[in-house]
């Protein structure tokens, strides 16, 4: 079998060593920079490696169309959530299995997205699309207040914001449309949906589509900042059985994925469970992000790259090994006081290291380099990841970790 993967990135770099164990050839199309870089750790996994320019449709249906002339594509996989529509066209153009590309154009557009499921009876929150700062304003009076703000188009919370009133409004869509730092080479545009605040806990659902039906491997509690923001900072990850309320989100994300054509490969869908039931927020035709993937495998033995692979190439799942631990999580370090300035050291870091559990760390924001002034995942200083034997136990590991690591500025 020949996969191809385009623009691997954040966890989209999993699939190459997922597809080895397959015993599954790995073509991959790429920019190679920035977020696109592959690590050496990634390269070793990879057979072919296709530089591109940019990642356009143009260009990736053009290179796509090489690598399938010269050994033909059994399944294409998208590397991040930018290039979902890519690879569904890129699918479509090559004949093998992938999500329509007109719904991965609804998947990416969250104004699109809601409308899509607000048509089949979906429960989803209300909305209101717009273009200017006055657009905005007059959208939360109809919406309603407390309301939501947020890019049509983006990622990992930049730009989302509670709103409490017209002047919330107007602030939030100016600092969306003057966004100054990339993601993925990319900047908020100048649309944005305007929504109802969901009240309730905060979830994700990680797992898969397979032949148009949707299985739910894992459960991921989130532990955001305080509000106006939603910034996460922490998850702590359950197999989906464990979470009480498990079916009731199962049967509304197989209306969810029935809704929006979602027909192969994998999800992240992030939801709240309010007093109506679990309600979607809105869901990722990829892979999560934050090291959520790597502790799917590690609370249910799965890994949920070979089970998308294996379900866009048409083969069987491979069985779920033995979990190695009964939760996993993981704690971001932020300090929101220095957001647009800098920090001299992290005490209690190498404390925090040591503590039972704890197994993986990593510093982003070195001291002396400047932290983004916004309160989304590029501002996290750092993060450390952790397994525990029980719920509670995760629970209070995280708030240890929370209440000994301090940022010093």
């Amino acid at each position: 079998m020949h996969v191809l993967l385009v623009g691997p990135a954040s966890s989209g770099q999993l699939y190459p060593q997922a597809a080895r164990r397959l015993g599954m050839r790995v073509t991959v199309i790429t920019t190679g920079r920035d977020v696109y870089a592959l690590p050496d750790d990634v390269r070793e996994f990879i057979d072919d490696i296709r530089f591109v320019g940019t990642l356009s449709p143009a260009e990736l249906r053009a290179t796509s169309r090489q690598v399938h002339r010269e050994r033909p594509v059994h399944a294409v996989v998208a590397g991040d959530e930018f290039t979902v529509p890519a690879t569904a066209t890129i699918a479509a153009d090559l004949g093998v299995d992938g999500i329509d590309p007109a719904d991965a154009q609804v998947v990416r557009d969250k104004s699109a997205m809601r409308a899509r499921l607000h048509a089949a009876g979906v429960r989803a929150p209300a909305f209101v699309v717009a273009s200017s700062p006055a657009e905005a304003a007059d959208a939360g009076e109809t919406v309603g207040f407390p309301c939501v703000i947020k890019p049509s188009g983006m990622v990992g919370t930049i730009g989302v914001r509670r709103a409490d009133s017209r002047e919330d409004l107007i602030d939030g869509y100016r600092r969306i449309a003057d966004e100054t730092l990339p993601v993925a080479g990319r900047l908020p545009d100048s649309t944005v949906v305007v929504e109802q605040y969901l009240r309730g806990q905060e979830f994700s659902a990680e797992g898969y589509v397979r032949q148009g039906q949707a299985t739910i491997l894992a459960i991921t509690e989130k532990c955001l900042g305080p509000e106006p923001y939603f910034q996460q900072q922490g998850h702590i990850v359950r197999p989906a059985q464990d979470v009480p309320g498990h079916e009731a989100v199962a049967d509304h994300l197989e209306q969810v994925t029935k809704a929006l054509g979602l027909t192969t490969g994998a999800f992240h869908a992030e939801y709240r469970v309010t007093d109506e039931g679990p309600t979607l927020i809105e869901i990722g035709a990829r892979m999560a992000g934050d090291h959520i993937a790597e502790m799917v495998e590690t609370v249910t033995g799965l890994s949920l790259a070979q089970a998308s692979l294996a379900a866009a190439a048409g083969v069987p799942c491979p069985a779920p090994a033995t979990p190695t631990a009964a939760v996993a999580g993981i704690h971001f370090v932020t300090e929101p006081r220095l957001a647009g300035g800098s920090h001299t050291g992290l005490r209690g870091w190498e404390e925090a290291l040591r503590l039972p559990g704890v197994h993986d760390a990593r510093i982003a924001i070195p001291a002396g380099r400047p932290i983004p002034d916004r309160q989304d995942m590029r501002s996290r200083i750092g993060h450390l990841m952790f397994t525990a034997a029980t719920y509670d136990d995760a629970v209070r590991l995280r708030r240890t970790l929370a209440d000994r690591i301090s940022v010093v500025g």
